[in-house]
C-alpha cells in the first residue's frame, strides 16, 4: 500500500480531458483508450444500489465512490471512476482525487444503460490490467451480479455469477459474502 502517490503520466489525452471534466462538474465523465464517456444523470435506484453494497463493506474497508482511478501501465489515457472502489482501511478519510490501481482491492459497477458495454466488456479488461483483484459488476436490468477475480494481463481467470438475492461470496482478502437481497431491476 502506498501512503503517497506519485503524479500520474500527463499525456496530452489526460490534459484536455481533465480540461473537458472541469469544464462539465455535472455530468460523470471518464476516459478509456482517450476516448472521453459520458453520463448526465446517476439515477436514484443506480446510486441505492451502490450505497446498499458499499455499506456491507465500509465497516472493515475504505469504501469510496466515485473516486478518480489510475495506472501507470494506461499510458495517460484512460482514467476510470468506479462506483465503487474498496482498498485498505487506512485509507478511510482520505482526501486523494486520484486513487493509485495498485491500492485497490474491490472495484464496483452498476452497469449504465446508456453504454452498458463499457462496464461490462472495455473495464474488464482495463481493470485486470491494473491487477486489482475483484471487479464487481452489479446488472440491474437482468438482476445479477458478475465477480471477476484472479487478473491475469488483460483478463481475469475465473468469475461468478448471482441472480439478485442469492449471496456473492468475495475471497481474501476481503473475506466477505455480500447480500444482494436490496438489489432490484429496473
Amino acid at each position: 500500500m502506498t501512503a503517497q502517490m506519485e503524479s500520474p503520466v500527463q499525456t496530452e489525452e489526460m490534459r484536455r480531458f481533465e480540461e473537458f471534466d472541469a469544464a462539465f462538474p455535472d455530468y460523470h465523465a471518464e476516459m478509456i483508450d482517450a476516448e472521453v464517456y459520458l453520463s448526465t444523470v446517476v439515477t436514484s435506484a443506480h446510486g441505492q444500489m451502490v450505497i446498499a453494497i458499499a455499506a456491507q463493506l465500509s465497516s472493515q474497508w475504505c469504501a469510496m465512490t466515485k473516486v478518480d482511478t489510475i495506472y501507470d501501465g494506461w499510458l495517460g489515457r484512460t482514467l476510470l471512476r468506479p462506483d465503487l472502489s474498496v482498498a485498505d482501511p487506512s485509507y478511510r478519510g482520505t482526501r486523494l482525487k486520484t486513487f493509485p490501481a495498485d491500492d485497490v482491492i474491490l472495484v464496483g459497477e452498476v452497469v449504465s444503460e446508456s453504454n452498458p458495454e463499457n462496464d461490462t466488456d472495455r473495464k474488464v479488461k482495463k481493470y485486470a490490467q491494473a491487477g486489482i483483484p475483484y471487479y464487481l459488476i452489479v446488472k440491474p436490468i437482468e438482476g445479477k451480479c458478475l465477480l471477476y477475480s484472479l487478473p491475469s494481463g488483460d483478463h481475469y481467470k475465473a468469475s461468478l455469477e448471482a441472480e439478485f438475492g442469492e449471496p456473492v461470496p468475495i475471497g481474501a482478502p476481503v473475506d466477505a459474502e455480500l447480500d444482494t437481497t436490496a438489489l432490484y431491476t429496473y
